[in-house]
């Protein structure tokens, strides 16, 4: 499916998003989103075929934008070489920040909805393994850099450490990604984490 076309479209999906990531899909109907959007529920049929559609487009959404902001490797590989641990890690942990609003409040409701279906819906599921493979991969290949030019100690297990990172990330994403209006840094547990993970990566410099 293409990225949405029209304006009535893109209020469908964004109604239907922001009530799903509240409710649950099960307990939104199209009847729902055509009342939020001011709309005759035969309307939506005119864009999406079904509820489902709509569920399928988000996780592509998600699939397409979730990576946007995320350091490029070869930027990251440069930093890991003479860069601090704070400045190492703060790169390394991106957000979904975007200069669209709309954007960035699709991409973090969304996420939430795959958090919620992920032990229900294949479709999430695999779009969260997809994330996770592709996350730990890229902290892999910046790490392996890391070693390969003498920066960080070959005996650390970075496989470990991508593993470690993102499950501390996952966690806090969950009570993160509840609120619309988060900003980068104003969860308490976001700055242990932080700690946590320039603590684990300060024990493996060299230099």
């Amino acid at each position: 499916m293409s990225d949405v076309p029209t304006k009535t479209k893109e209020l469908i999906f964004d109604a239907f998003v922001e009530m799903t990531s509240e409710l649950g899909y099960e307990n939104v109907s199209m009847r729902d989103i055509a009342n939020k959007v001011g709309i005759q529920v035969a309307s939506i049929y005119n864009h999406y075929k079904t509820k489902n559609s709509m569920l399928e487009y988000a996780y592509e959404f998600h699939a397409r934008r979730q990576y946007e902001n995320r350091v490029p490797i070869e930027k990251m590989k440069k930093l890991i070489e003479t860069a601090d641990t704070d400045e190492i890690v703060k790169n390394f942990i991106y957000t979904y920040e975007s200069d669209v609003p709309k954007q960035y409040i699709r991409v973090v409701l969304i996420t939430k909805i795959i958090y919620m279906r992920l032990f229900q819906d294949p479709l999430a599921n695999a779009n969260f393994s997809e994330s996770n493979r592709d996350n730990t991969d890229y902290i892999i290949e910046i790490m392996q850099h890391g070693i390969n030019v003498g920066r960080i100690d070959p005996t650390f297990d970075i496989v470990a450490f991508a593993d470690v990172m993102l499950g501390a990330l996952q966690a806090m994403a969950i009570k993160a990604f509840s609120d619309t209006n988060y900003v980068v840094g104003q969860l308490n547990q976001e700055q242990r984490i932080r700690g946590m993970i320039s603590r684990l990566l300060t024990s493996a410099l060299i230099g």
